[in-house]
């Protein structure tokens, strides 16, 4: 069979296809994408061809790149080869949105999913079905972090966003690490934070650890009026808080002579330093103790309970509004100056064992001093009498003297150290009738 005239109309017809240029009709999903012929040597905008549907007859002499453009949809740029056979009907869709971010201030960085972009700007791609966070930092400014969606059943993402960073944030460093941090009242967690400080606001920040003096500071976001807030703040707990309470509830508690407290009293002991207390309360012993805040001596603890011991030198005497102070006593007429001495002398006697002085001529007596131990103090007593009243009366001026030491863990009290003792308004138990009788005898 002889097939060289088939071959000559085949290689007729390809000539013809040749000679007539294809014409294509092309279909975009969105009937008001536009359709842009592109420069074949840079791919800038060349001309617009139409929108929603076109006609286009491919060129001879050019690429025949077509840019598919609609606004918040990413272009699609097809190529269409002239040596190449296709269909009639092209379809083209536009399905990946597109959003340009732009940010300020224009160093903040723009993350997506958390992958450093660029500054200032970027164009996001979100394709079909999927979805990309996007996060503007700046060191010193709160964050800001949005997600948009590509999905028929969420927002539509926009065509254009700007975001500008004016929140400041504050990064606090909290030592020790276990520090409970609230912002405003509201905690927000313990160790160190991220402090948003709202613009036009101010933010007052504590922080708080059980043992320690509260931290407390206010940070402002008022560039008309105030200093901007730093980027970093160390929330360092240094001083310590002992909370104290007593038992007696109504036992006083004191700081240098000055009483601080009630019951019970927050103790601040600044950092390197040390802090004495004393707690007192009449019937009980007087309790005295140290705290420090220094290297190498036992840390305070954040609470104290003091539980105060009876005073056995408290139960052991009276309340005496005759204590330390000079009374006199006239004596009965009747009764002759060296009647009334013996008896004096012999009431005295009664209550003390030795006397130290004893002079009838003046009419001056004094006793050597007593003296009690107790666990909290060391009490002292004594009577000093002397002659007393005017001249036509016979008196004598009676003293009986009450004094109290402290031990205050002290090694001890002797009977002669006199800068320790202070008069005390009771008297031991022991001595309680001595002025009484006295005055019964000689009146």
């Amino acid at each position: 069979m002889n097939y060289r005239p088939l071959l000559s109309l085949w290689v007729l017809g390809l000539f013809v296809v040749s000679a007539h240029a294809q014409k294509l009709q092309i279909t975009a999903n969105h009937s008001d994408a536009k359709f842009i012929l592109l420069n074949d040597y840079d791919d800038s905008d060349m001309q617009e061809l139409g929108t929603g549907t076109i006609e286009y007859k491919l060129e001879k002499n050019s690429k025949n790149r077509i840019k598919i453009t609609k606004p918040g949809y990413q272009p699609v740029i097809k190529e269409y080869n002239k040596d190449l056979k296709w269909d009639k009907d092209q379809r083209v869709s536009l399905d990946s949105r597109r959003v340009e971010i732009a940010a300020e201030p224009y160093d903040a960085e723009i993350f997506v999913d958390g992958r450093s972009i660029g500054t200032k700007g970027i164009y996001l791609v979100i394709e079909k079905d999927r979805f990309h966070t996007i996060e503007i930092k700046k060191s010193g400014y709160a964050p800001i972090t949005k997600t948009y969606y590509n999905s028929p059943d969420r927002e539509t993402p926009p065509f254009k966003d700007f975001f500008k960073l004016e929140d400041r944030q504050v990064r606090l460093e909290v030592l020790p690490a276990d520090g409970n941090v609230t912002a405003n009242g509201i905690s927000v967690g313990r160790g160190n934070q991220d402090i948003n400080v709202p613009l036009g606001e101010c933010v007052t920040v504590t922080v708080n650890k059980d043992g320690y003096v509260e931290y407390t500071k206010v940070f402002c976001n008022k560039p008309d009026t105030d200093p901007e807030p730093p980027v970093r703040e160390q929330a360092k707990l240094e001083d310590r808080l002992v909370k104290i309470t007593t038992n007696p509830s109504d036992a006083l508690v004191q700081i240098n002579g000055k009483t601080v407290g009630t019951g019970s009293y927050d103790l601040k002991v600044p950092l390197n330093g040390s802090v004495e207390i004393r707690v007192l309360k009449d019937g009980y012993v007087r309790y005295a103790k140290t705290y420090f805040n220094q290297a190498n001596m036992q840390e305070p603890p954040a609470t104290d309970f003091i539980e105060m011991a009876v005073d056995e030198a408290y139960t052991s005497s009276v309340s005496s509004d005759l204590a330390n102070v000079r009374i006199t006593v006239p004596v009965n007429s009747a009764h002759s100056s060296e009647e009334a001495w013996r008896i004096l002398s012999s009431i005295v006697t009664r209550y003390f064992d030795i006397l130290e002085t004893v002079d009838y001529n003046t009419g001056y007596l004094t006793t050597s001093w007593q003296v009690e131990n107790f666990a909290s103090s060391v009490i002292r007593t004594r009577v000093i009498v002397s002659s007393g009243g005017n001249s036509d009366q016979l008196a004598y001026a009676v003293k009986l003297i009450s004094q109290e030491a402290f031990l205050d863990g002290q090694n001890s009290v002797t009977v002669k150290d006199d800068e320790k003792f202070e008069d005390w308004s009771r008297i031991l138990k022991k001595y309680e009738g001595l002025v009484q009788e006295i005055q019964a005898r000689l009146q």
